[in-house]
């Protein structure tokens, strides 16, 4: 189940044309600093970092949960069981990066 706090951060999720992932957005423009990014990933002991460039982070929770995750904000979560697992990966991932990073967003 998705906690409240989860709930509010604006994401959209759905499954992907292919029906292999899921990919979640956020509702607004925004842009990460992945090198920022990178570092705090490579901190925490709950996320491994699979690949990394300055476009995208790869990354891997502990239990196999894969996520791709873009400069602007956009994530592909993969291994999950549905939506709502996606939904609170996704929400996890991003309220981790918006802590890290400066965050620039348009309206």
């Amino acid at each position: 189940m998705v906690d409240e706090k989860k709930k509010s951060i604006p994401l959209l999720v759905k499954l992907c044309s292919d029906k292999a992932a899921y990919e979640a957005r956020p509702q607004r423009k925004v842009s990460f600093d992945l090198n920022k990014l990178q570092k705090l990933f490579k901190a925490v002991d709950n996320y491994q970092i699979l690949v990394y460039t300055p476009y995208i982070i790869v990354l891997k929770n502990k239990r196999g949960k894969e996520v791709t995750f873009s400069e602007d904000g956009r994530m592909l979560l993969k291994n999950v069981s549905g939506e709502s697992e996606a939904k609170a990966l996704a929400c996890d991932v991003f309220e981790m990066a918006l802590k890290a990073s400066k965050r620039r967003i348009g309206s």
